[in-house]
Formats: C-alpha cells, structure tokens, sequence
C-alpha cells in the first residue's frame, strides 16, 4: 500500500489544500514610530492636505493640514512645509493639480512624501483615508475643490 502521506489511486477525493497563511493588519510606521491604523474597505482618499503653488513652476507648500485626516493625525506635517517628493518622483516644476492627483488613491494605500522644512527634510508615510467630519460623515472638502457625489 501507499504510504499515508500520498493519496490512494483511484476515485477517492483530493486531500483538503493546506490552510491560507494568516492575513496580517497591514500598517504603515510613521517617521515617530507612531502606528497608522487603517479604515476598512477602500475608495477614493488622500492624505488631507490642503496644497498651494504660488504660481506655476514654483515650490508647492502646505497651505493647511485638515483637522482628522492622516497628516494631522501623524503630526509630523506642519503648514508652511515644502513638497519635494512624493513616492520617490520629484514635484520640482510639477503644476499643482498634478501633485494632488498623486497624493490621492485607494483608502488605505500607503503614500510617502518628503517635505523640507527650513534646512531638513522630513520622510513621512501616511496611509489614505477620508476625513471625517462631526457626526461620522464625511468632512466638507477644503475650499476650491468639490465633494465627491455619494452612491
């Protein structure tokens, strides 16, 4: 006879595939060591932050870190930093919505930018979401861009 491990010959059923590994929480560490949990499901996100270009060619800065959302959660991006990479392409001479279409992706999808601050750069990773304003909906966008339509 065969031996136990092998499968007999003839009409039986195949052995049971081997159990799935373990799927694990992905999470993303910040430059602090802080974790950055991610929302479930997925969708249309981005790191809630409000970017300005003063006029085409030029540096692109944080305007505003909007309340709830992954930048502000992280604290490591402040107003006034200067965008100079986002997942290792330059924004040097890129027009600005350009760059905000970069930063936004599926919910839950790592990003990471570099932004100088005075005389350092500071390397940040950020998981997408979608900030969350008072009562668990949806924050209002930040002034100049329109709200996704809801389905």
């Amino acid at each position: 006879p065969p031996p136990p491990s092998q499968p007999k010959s003839g009409g039986g059923a195949p052995p049971p595939p081997p159990p799935a590994p373990e799927q694990k929480e992905p999470r993303v560490i910040d430059t602090k060591g802080t974790p950055q949990r991610p929302l479930p499901g997925g969708g249309p996100a981005d790191v809630g932050l409000v970017l300005a270009q003063p006029g085409q060619g030029a540096p692109i800065s944080v305007q505003t870190v909007i309340a709830g959302g992954p930048a502000a959660t992280s604290n490591q991006v402040r107003q006034g930093d200067i965008l100079i990479d986002v997942d290792g392409l330059d924004m040097v001479g890129r027009a600005l919505p350009e760059v905000q279409n970069m930063l936004r992706g599926e919910r839950n999808s790592p990003v990471t930018m570099i932004f100088r601050r005075g005389s350092e750069q500071v390397v940040v990773t950020l998981l997408r979401a979608v900030p969350v304003g008072p009562g668990g909906k949806a924050a209002p966008p930040p002034p100049g861009q329109q709200q996704p339509q809801q389905q």
